[in-house]
């Protein structure tokens, strides 16, 4: 097909997008992965190389030592191998493989159910960082002062401090580096410098959208969205589904921004991440409310920072150049809300919960929505409406 052609699959008339295989253009991500095996077969042999590749890198190793060795559990009635054999310390994993398991890894690759073999991905906003309780039982004071100052002794030396967790440097199990506080920046510049003019006030609505397409998309890749093989289908999933960083679109409340985000993941055909389209929805209103009153803003300032260095190195991976100033308009919308959370920290708990009230409002309309199905499926006698009979049928 002509570099100047439409997409292969949708015909849509900007294609930026080559398959490596076969040089059909594509116009998304999603048009992509309905290619077919093409693309597939694509994918599993760059897995294949890369896993030969990179067997000098410890983390990637134990990752794959671990997913490899969960085959084990996946032995099916019939199977004449059971176990595979590997030894988690040789570091020619593949190479062990016999052609039927290496076949085996392929299918499990291609159906997508490899995701279940790897260890599951916790959300670094989900990992609480204590601080003050918000609510203090009164009473029985003289009863506890005897074991208050042990109590606080074992606390205070079984979980890392406020500061070294923001640093990142609490003490996280290896592998889990993906769940640990991004970093942020040391300074961080004022609104007064990015604008000469004043700020509106719909500026506050852009953040959940933001914020719900970064939750969704770090689910979708397993928390591996620093991965520079896959940086690019990221930042192009963040500008799909949030409207305020592709298309540089202003919302008049939380609730019209969350609902343009939950529609671009339908729109673009995403596959359903691990947290969900409403446990993204609640992501937003955890990273948004923070660990605590007294670092309310942490986790935001954390997700907006992660945000404008995924963009900002996503930038230089792309192979389009036409695609580049996207990205870079994307990073600086980042980098101008990560100011206004900073100065405008009073406003995020508010946000937290209008996100909060949008989240219990979607669920109560999905268990409608789910009990009404039910009801029809059950007059129906399937999930499948009967066909219509013919009001008038011409006798003989």
């Amino acid at each position: 097909m002509e570099a100047s052609g439409g997409c292969g699959l949708c015909q849509a008339e900007r294609a930026p997008y080559t398959c490596p295989r076969c040089h059909v253009r594509f116009c998304s991500v999603p048009c992509y992965r309905e290619h077919g095996s093409c693309a597939r077969d694509f994918q599993a042999r760059e897995l294949q190389l890369r896993l030969q590749g990179q067997r000098g890198d410890p983390a990637a190793r134990s990752r794959l030592n671990e997913a490899l060795l969960r085959l084990r559990e996946l032995g099916e009635p019939g199977d004449s191998e059971p176990e595979l054999g590997l030894d988690p310390q040789d570091d020619d994993l593949w190479e062990q493989l016999t052609p039927q398991q290496r076949q085996r890894f392929q299918e499990l690759l291609s159906s997508g159910k490899i995701s279940g073999l790897l260890p599951p991905w916790k959300p670094w906003w989900a990992v609480e960082i204590q601080g003050p309780p918000l609510v203090q039982v009164l009473g029985a004071k003289d009863a506890q002062e005897d074991s208050q100052p042990q109590q606080q002794g074992l606390e205070a030396s079984s979980r890392p401090s406020n500061e070294e967790t923001a640093s990142g440097d609490s003490n996280l199990p290896p592998g889990q580096d993906s769940n640990s506080l991004p970093a942020i920046p040391d300074v961080i510049h004022p609104l007064s410098d990015l604008t000469g003019v004043p700020v509106s006030p719909l500026v506050r609505f852009q953040l959940p959208n933001v914020l719900y397409a970064y939750a969704y998309a770090l689910s979708l890749y397993n928390g591996e969205a620093d991965d520079a093989q896959i940086l690019p289908e990221v930042c192009e999933t963040l500008l799909d589904l949030s409207a305020a960083l592709g298309a540089q679109r202003v919302f008049t409340s939380t609730g019209e921004a969350l609902q343009a985000a939950l529609q671009a993941v339908v729109d673009g055909h995403y596959p359903e991440c691990p947290l969900g389209k409403t446990g993204a929805m609640q992501a937003v209103g955890q990273i948004l409310r923070g660990p605590n009153p007294e670092k309310r803003s942490l986790f935001a300032l954390a997700a907006l920072a992660h945000l404008a260095r995924l963009l900002g190195r996503g930038k230089h991976c792309l192979s389009f150049a036409e695609d580049r100033p996207r990205i870079y308009k994307a990073k600086k919308k980042c980098e101008f809300l990560l100011s206004w959370a900073k100065e405008n920290e009073e406003q995020l708990p508010c946000l937290a919960l209008e996100v909060q009230r949008e989240y219990v409002a979607h669920v109560a309309d999905a268990k409608e929505v789910g009990a009404i199905t039910q009801e029809l499926e059950k007059m129906w006698g399937g999930i499948v409406p009967p066909s219509k009979q013919p009001l008038i049928e011409e006798l003989d």
